[in-house]
């Protein structure tokens, strides 16, 4: 133990004396840590993220869109579900807990001059338990509202924030697609989708009005909403439900889409494969570009050294010594890089996370993990240098 003390301070006071040799291992090291630790904390967040979003969709739900999966602009998508459709699912799916129509608009909503992009969808009063996304304020529309069409809405919390700032907007009335509408909610706060959709930039409304007043089409939906009761195996009854489909369309080809969790997980972790790919090839580099420097410098070290390194081993030293000294050198100088560098990731991933709403996660195993590689790449860098060191001559040494 006190041999092993006195090598660890010999070592403290090395990586002082050689400021420069510390100060450009350091910052190699650092940068290739700090990649690393943005990859470990993004798939961490990315993960995190993902599990949210499926928690948000519903673990235990489907949407259902009209078109095929080619047809993947909502733009494109031809109108192939009916409001028929929705009757005959729910009397075929006992599983079924809750189905709901969708009809959705792009559109802009008018307000004192002031106008605003949005998307509409038309809904009906079980929107809240359909998404288990509640109104911030105000109430619902009911269902004598909804069969007599009236014109009402609620807005998401971003249309309140933009358009009336710090008046109320219960009462007030909005215009869309030159329909005016009364306001009687407000959506509580969402966020925005991992592709950075806002969600809270919508209106809702009674999906008959949109359908009849604004769509002139009483048949035709956008999509469906389904949430089924928990004990339902979701695999089996998705593969349940296009079968049904496709026989009642007589399609020879799906003309519906169906989006459930395992898609939208799939989707996230694709989304997130490609940035994480670049940043481990950058790491990668950083790393080895950090290890190449560290290696070089340790070698160059040992020639201006071998006084040092003759002296001791004049004085009773044997090679593991030698060999542990460079490379405890080495690891105190990879180990402050790793901290430098996670400090450095940390701060980076703040300005990824503003610019791009990119999710990252940092934990304890993140940092571990920087650690570990950093302890690696001290060994692996300063092994040459250390053998070279450990073999020299003491007496050519000394005499330089």
């Amino acid at each position: 133990m006190a041999k092993f003390t006195g090598i660890l301070s010999e070592s403290l006071i090395a990586v002082k004396s050689f400021k420069l040799r510390t100060f450009f291992s350091v910052i190699g090291i650092a940068f290739g840590i700090a990649s690393l630790s943005i990859i470990v904390a993004a798939v961490e967040g990315a993960f995190k993220r993902a599990y949210e979003v499926v928690e948000s969709f519903g673990p235990d739900s489907v949407l259902i869109f009209g078109g095929s999966q080619e047809q993947k602009g909502i733009r494109n998508r031809r109108k192939t579900l009916t409001i028929y459709d929705i009757q005959d699912l729910t009397r075929a799916f006992p599983e079924i807990k809750l189905i709901m129509p969708i009809v959705r608009v792009r559109t802009k909503v008018y307000y004192r001059g002031q106008v605003e992009e949005t998307r509409l969808y038309g809904v009906d009063t079980n929107f809240e338990e359909a998404w288990s996304w509640y109104l911030l304020e105000g109430r619902m529309f009911t269902e004598e509202e909804l069969k007599r069409k009236e014109n009402l809405c609620i807005i998401g919390k971003y249309i309140k924030e933009t358009m009336f700032k710090n008046e109320d907007p219960l009462g007030k009335s909005i215009v869309l697609n030159r329909l005016p509408c009364r306001i009687i909610g407000v959506l509580s706060e969402r966020g925005t989708t991992p592709t950075g959709r806002n969600l809270d930039n919508r209106v809702l409304m009674p999906y008959t009005t949109v359908m009849y007043k604004i769509n002139h089409d009483p048949i035709y939906i956008s999509s469906i909403r389904i949430r089924y009761y928990p004990e339902v195996d979701l695999g089996d009854v998705i593969n349940e439900t296009k079968r049904f489909l496709v026989m009642k369309h007589h399609a020879r080809k799906d003309d519906f889409f169906i989006l459930s969790p395992t898609e939208i997980l799939d989707f996230l972790v694709a989304l997130t494969g490609t940035l994480i790919l670049f940043l481990g090839f950058s790491s990668t580099i950083s790393l080895s570009i950090g290890g190449f420097v560290l290696a070089n410098l340790f070698l160059l070290s040992v020639s201006e050294r071998k006084k040092e390194i003759g002296i001791r081993k004049a004085l009773g030293a044997k090679k593991k010594d030698i060999m542990l000294q460079f490379v405890t050198e080495a690891v105190i100088i990879t180990s402050i890089g790793a901290v430098l560098g996670f400090c450095l990731g940390v701060f980076s991933a703040k300005l990824l996370k503003n610019v791009a709403d990119f999710p990252v996660h940092f934990s304890v195993e993140g940092f571990l993990i920087a650690l570990v590689v950093s302890f690696i790449v001290g060994v692996l860098s300063s092994l040459n240098p250390a053998i070279k060191a450990a073999n020299l001559n003491p007496i050519d040494a000394i005499r330089g």
